[in-house]
Order: structure tokens, then sequence, then C-alpha cells
């Protein structure tokens, strides 16, 4: 059977766990091969553990049971030689990158303006907005030179609305939405298409080793026996977002189908933007 990515290569950052993993899985399924990167440690200003080494090669080993080539390096998006690293390392084991899904992102430390320090307004800037950045301009040389290229920007519905104590996210997101329209004018001419999703309130999966929601519940004082409720109670829809809801999108947005699509900002939040308008 074949898949509609056969002979194509995505590099997807935050692989290790959650709806890197999902991302990680979908595209195997469709017959990608794989360029999977964690940071694979822990950063002392963030509450929660962040992806490990064990967790990053979890994914590559189920997405070589679907018949994925997979290529794995620890990455830290806030540190350019790493992101280099990373993405030479690709190339040579890989041979080309067709479409990036830049997904590495963090939701701590949270906090109005006045509570928050330096050093975490600095780590929610560098990974969820100039991560995004680094990671792009080491890709971009080779689909420039191909003329052809998919980069996918998660954002979040953060990246549409204000969100109290929130705040170093909150401007990193916006700011993704901002660099997504630059890019796609920037690389149109090099039919590299750049498009950006912004996920609602997204489920832990266990199978996926998610964390994120429950992270999130933790800083914000919600009970974790209720938290999945309570953050559905902010969409339209209301129930959680899927991480498979937010992989076909990414699917749709790499695909065949999406040819004329750059520059979009495809909110996936059931609702949430809308609701709170």
């Amino acid at each position: 059977m074949t898949g509609q990515f056969d002979g194509k290569v995505v590099f997807i950052t935050g692989a290790g766990r959650g709806q890197g993993r999902s991302h990680a899985l979908t595209f195997a399924a469709e017959g990608a091969s794989l360029a999977l990167v964690d940071i694979c440690e822990d950063i002392d200003v963030i509450r929660y553990p962040l992806g490990t080494a064990e967790q990053l090669e979890e994914t590559a080993r189920r997405c070589r049971e679907l018949g994925a080539k997979v290529y794995t390096s620890a990455c830290d998006v806030r540190d350019e030689a790493s992101v280099q690293a990373a993405v030479d390392g690709a190339l040579a084991e890989l041979g080309r990158i067709d479409v990036l899904v830049n997904n590495a992102g963090i939701s701590s430390p949270a906090g109005p303006t006045h509570g928050l320090t330096e050093d975490g307004w600095n780590a929610g800037i560098d990974i969820n907005l100039s991560g995004v950045w680094r990671t792009s301009k080491a890709v971009l040389p080779g689909m420039i030179e191909r003329n052809d290229g998919v980069i996918i920007n998660i954002s979040s519905a953060a990246g549409l609305r204000g969100m109290g104590s929130n705040v170093s996210y909150v401007a990193a997101k916006h700011a993704v939405v901002g660099l997504t329209k630059s890019m796609a004018i920037d690389y149109a001419a090099n039919n590299v298409r750049v498009n950006c999703i912004c996920p609602g309130s997204v489920r832990d999966v266990d199978d996926l080793d998610s964390l994120l929601l429950k992270g999130v519940a933790q800083e914000w004082n919600v009970p974790l026996d209720v938290h999945e409720k309570e953050f559905a109670s902010y969409h339209l829809i209301d129930e959680p977002i899927e991480p498979a809801d937010i992989s076909q999108a990414c699917i749709y947005l790499a695909g065949p189908h999406s040819t004329r699509t750059t520059g979009a900002i495809l909110s996936v939040d059931a609702g949430f933007v809308v609701k709170a308008a």
C-alpha cells in the first residue's frame, strides 16, 4: 500500500511525545521518512519535565514499525549550532527535507507580566518563537535549491487572542502567526509554502506520553480531576481536541490537496477563538 508521502522526508521538532509523536506516527503511516528531534533534557525554569531521549526513541521505534526510515537527534531549538547539526545529520541520513513541522513548544512558566522572571520570559520567546525561526532558517536553503518545500508552524489559539497569566507564551504564539505570513511572502517565488496551525486545548493521551495540558492545569491551579472539562468549556464544541486532529491538519497542509495554500492560519480550536470573541 502506498501513502501520499512516499519518497518525502518530514522533519519534526518536539517529536518525543504528545502532538509531536502523533504527527510522526501519522506521517509514517502515509509513507514518509522522518527526521525526529527533541531536546532530551529538562530546563530549570520550565515547571514540568520535557521530552526525553527514551521517549524520542520510542516515537522512532513505532514509526519504524510502520515502515518508515527514521533519523533521530537531540536538538535544542534555542541553540543555532544544535539545530544546524540536527538538520545536517538528517540531510546526510535521508538526503533531503521536504516538510518541516515546527512543533516544539512550551507553556511554562505561566504568570502575569510583573511576576515573570527574565529567564522565564526568555525561555518562552526563545523556544516558541525563535526556535521556529532557527529551524526554518536551517531547512530553507535545501528547499530553495529544489524549488519545493512546506513549512508548518504550530502556534496556538493563544496566538489569535489574549489570555491572562501566560504573557510570554501568548506573545510568542502571536508572533509565530506574523512570522508565518512574512515567510510565506518571502518564499512564494521558491515554491515553498508556509502555513500555521492554531490548536485549542489538546487532550493529553497516555499512549503519546502527553503532558502539556496537565502542566498548564497545574500552573493555573486547575484540579487535575476536572482539568479536561475545565479547558473544554472554553470551546464552542465542548470537548478537548485530539492530537490526531492537529496531525490531520498537518497532513492536509503538507500534502497535495493544499498546493495553493500559503500564508494561511488554520484554527483547529473547537471554536475557542470564536467563542472568546
